[in-house]
């Protein structure tokens, strides 16, 4: 079952009526509210005020019939304290993150947590803050606690130099200390809470919502996290991802990858036994700051794909009164049967397409380049998939398991690679490359050279071009200078401008290859995880991946050229395929055509109309903002698997 959650405001609920709020919860047919806490207080009669107000609301809502949760920050303060802070690599000190490494704050919290199962909720769940990444002081904590794990894990002091080792070159044991350190402050927090919930009532749920750090960089992850805090109950999780970044494209990231995001979170959860759903926040609310197309396009899309357990969707806004703000719930009564049809189509099918490699934990091991320097902004992105951007900003369909027509494995990703992927073919930049080849796999890679800022690329022999260059803007294209085998196609070339600024030279950009023992490769001369969107988001690069496809032997399930942020999904089941197609750009997508990878003699539309002719699919104009699909499927002699 697809639940719905909805987060209030525990402090704002009398205020706005809890009769009120009921009404718009049962709106959105909502079977869990979760009473937003925030962070904790020292003030002990602000402490007992919001503790009465949670124990009232969690009465009435309980006695509605619905499942209620408590959501806190679990180590943010923002009163003064002597607790110990964290403290990044750089020296900084957070004004706001207390360290777990703490014992009087750990304490502290766990006092916090059982007055809070006084109060009888469901299941509490620990907000953002669960990290120690993307801070007020970049990424932390090298703590005097911390400092003296890492100490006592080395057999030696640490000093400045050793600590700058720890977000520089490559992998070494003073980032492993630190790592081990992270993960062991957090997980013995976590373990501190259950106790200290179980003192009060062990059948509380207790869980969290993943951060970007607490994949990786944090030195544990969210599902070893996750079954901490549970104890004998289920385990659950709010995955990291939200409509709202797209607003502001943060850490870059478009609708579509945010989407992919959290459906790449869900790949790493499988089998665990976890509750997973999704962050819906249309964060700062309401529609005039964020429009729910951002959280119905996310929703559905989530829906379509498959296996999350439900949603955390900002349908009702934290401040103003019910029903001020009705557009987020109006959008989503409208959407209902759309939810129906995508369940009906959708959910007995399987994902196909691209499979993106992207395993959990890359930090250990990755190297990272001398220009990378600063808080660690940088590094901290390395959770996000720039393959899984390039795919989806391209309109390509992608899996997150079993080989897929073929495979995208960008940086050390390429360790994740069998014999099988490589013989399905794979796209790969440099840093893979360069893994590959020192693990004696021929990628037609003879040298690389210098990094070079370049600013044009070139396709087609140099009939066609995009530019990559926007300096005013911050935006750079850095290419490495390589050589490459005789027997590789060249399929584009960078062009950059000389250093006395009047000529201009041409280094190679991207190349097929394919080596004795049949493995085969599109090739890019980049590192993807160091540059941005600029080297993969154009209909040129698009065209390149559809041909890097079919070189490998396969053809892409669905495809449609020229339509930017038009996300696809396609999935499969016998000699059925639903492809879905969702708008995410201010343009319509006027007379669509989607190539498919083969004829087809039967389509039903969804949400609009369309016919099929052969192996491509001719459907009615996508308005901006909204949803197509269709299913198409093979019948009498033409009748097999697909």
């Amino acid at each position: 079952m697809y639940k719905i959650s909805v987060p209030i405001m525990n402090s704002n609920i009398a205020r706005m009526g809890r009769e009120n709020l009921l009404a718009e919860i049962e709106k959105l047919g909502a079977k869990r509210v979760f009473l937003g806490f925030g962070e904790y207080v020292l003030d002990s009669e602000k402490q007992k005020r919001d503790f009465d107000a949670l124990r009232e609301n969690c009465t009435f809502f309980k006695k509605h019939g619905l499942e209620v949760g408590v959501w806190i920050w679990s180590m943010t303060m923002l009163e003064k304290n002597s607790y110990m802070h964290m403290k990044s690599p750089e020296g900084k000190v957070s004004t706001t993150q207390l360290c777990p490494s703490d014992e009087t704050f750990v304490e502290f919290a766990a006092d916090y947590i059982k007055k809070m199962a006084a109060c009888e909720p469901d299941i509490i769940m620990y907000d953002d803050d669960f990290r120690y990444s993307f801070l007020d002081i970049g990424m932390g904590c090298v703590c005097d606690n911390h400092i003296a794990y890492m100490e006592k894990l080395l057999g030696e002091k640490l000093d400045e130099e050793k600590i700058s080792k720890l977000l520089s070159g490559g992998k070494n044991k003073y980032r492993d200390a630190w790592l081990s350190a992270n993960g062991y402050f957090l997980e013995s927090f976590a373990k501190r809470m259950r106790e200290a919930l179980d003192e009060v009532n062990p059948e509380i749920r207790l869980g969290q919502c993943s951060c970007i750090g607490a994949w990786d960089t944090d030195g544990t992850d969210s599902i070893t996290i996750s079954k901490l805090l549970a104890g004998n109950t289920k385990p659950f999780m709010r995955f990291i991802g939200a409509p709202y970044w797209a607003k502001e494209k943060q850490w870059g990231n478009r609708l579509q990858n945010i989407i992919e995001l959290e459906r790449m979170e869900k790949s790493w959860c499988e089998g665990s036994g976890i509750e997973v759903f999704s962050e819906g926040d249309v964060y700062p609310r309401p529609r005039t700051n964020c429009p729910a197309s951002y959280l119905e396009i996310f929703d559905t899309a989530l829906r379509a794909s498959g296996g999350f357990d439900g949603i955390l969707k900002y349908g009702i806004d934290y401040y103003s009164n019910p029903g001020y703000e009705s557009g987020y719930i109006f959008h989503h009564i409208r959407n209902l049967p759309l939810y129906s049809e995508i369940e009906k189509h959708f959910g007995d099918k399987k994902p196909c397409g691209i499979r993106v490699y992207e395993k959990m934990k890359k930090f250990s091991d990755m190297k990272i380049p001398e220009s990378i320097s600063g808080m660690g902004e940088e590094i901290q992105n390395c959770f996000f998939s720039p393959a899984s951007r390039m795919t989806s900003d391209n309109s390509i369909p992608s899996v997150y398991e079993s080989l897929g027509v073929c495979g995208i494995a960008f940086g050390e990703n390429a360790t994740e690679l069998s014999d099988e992927a490589l013989k399905k073919g794979v796209i790969i930049d440099m840093r893979a490359a360069e893994i590959l080849s020192e693990n004696g796999i021929d990628v037609g890679l003879i040298k690389k050279g210098s990094l070079i800022s370049c600013d044009e690329e070139f396709f087609n022999e140099g009939r066609d071009v995009v530019r990559v260059e926007f300096r005013f803007h911050g935006i750079e294209c850095n290419v490495y200078d390589i050589s490459v085998s005789e027997k590789a196609k060249i399929m584009s070339r960078f062009s950059y401008t000389k250093e006395d600024k009047v000529s201009t030279g041409e280094i190679i950009g991207s190349y097929l290859y394919e080596n004795a023992s049949g493995h085969k490769f599109l090739v890019f001369a980049f590192d993807a995880y160091f540059n941005g969107e600029i080297t993969y988001r154009s209909y040129l690069r698009s065209r390149e991946i559809k041909e890097a496809v079919e070189f490998f032997g396969e053809k892409l399930p669905a495809y449609s050229y020229g339509n930017p942020d038009l996300y696809t999904l396609a999935k499969k089941k016998e000699n059925e395929m639903a492809v879905g197609l969702w708008n995410i750009f201010p343009d319509s997508v006027i007379d669509p055509v989607i190539e498919l990878d083969s004829e087809y003699s039967e389509i039903e539309c969804i949400n609009c109309t369309g016919e099929i002719k052969g192996d491509k699919v001719y459907l009615s104009e996508i308005p901006p903002f909204s949803f197509a699909g269709f299913v198409v499927s093979k019948k009498g002699k033409d009748k097999e698997k697909i």
